[in-house]
């Protein structure tokens, strides 16, 4: 009887230090978790179109550590960016415009180097006019994928293109983007 004793007694600790050491393990993965910092932040830009002929183009280097503290925070921390929504808004349109209407426009993402060019969105039939509030665009989801790829990476930057053409020329209005995203970041 007294052999038995001491062979409950092991089984015993070695059930205890396992259970503990789950616990302890299930603790960490999910206190881990528990601590990611999520923040919602909105980059506006603005760009301005001016072009002798219908066709115009403009480019925009968005450093997304220069235009947000929490990116420069947690710059190597960043777990996910997710694009939630762009909007625009035509905030001016020059006295010397005679285009009335955006036929088609694309909103794309580029690496800073211009590689690996995505669409973002889409736009037809759009009134070249002041805009009292922003509008969403439909967005295209590779675009989505690439903008948040770029802001997630070192340095954080993107170029952001505008391209379209008008009904008419000279072509002269500025445009407001608002890039929403939300970034997850586990400081651990």
């Amino acid at each position: 009887m007294q052999n038995d004793q001491p062979k409950k007694i092991n089984f015993m600790k070695k059930g205890i230090l396992l259970s503990l050491i789950f616990i302890i393990a299930m603790t960490v993965n999910i206190g881990c978790d528990a601590l990611d910092v999520v923040e919602e932040i909105t980059f506006d830009i603005e760009m301005t179109a001016q072009s002798d002929v219908a066709a115009y183009a403009a480019e925009y280097l968005l450093m997304a550590d220069s235009l947000s503290s929490e990116i420069e925070e947690y710059s190597n921390l960043i777990k996910k960016i997710e694009l939630i929504e762009v909007t625009f808004q035509i905030v001016s349109v020059g006295a010397g415009n005679e285009a009335l209407k955006i036929n088609s426009a694309t909103l794309n993402v580029a690496a800073e180097d211009g590689t690996g060019q995505q669409n973002v969105a889409t736009v037809t039939d759009q009134d070249i006019a002041v805009m009292l509030a922003p509008v969403a665009l439909p967005l295209n989801q590779a675009g989505m994928d690439r903008f948040a790829e770029l802001i997630k990476a070192s340095p954080h930057h993107a170029i952001i293109l505008m391209a379209g053409t008008a009904d008419s020329a000279p072509v002269d209005f500025t445009i407001k983007f608002f890039f929403k995203i939300k970034m997850t970041a586990n400081p651990l």
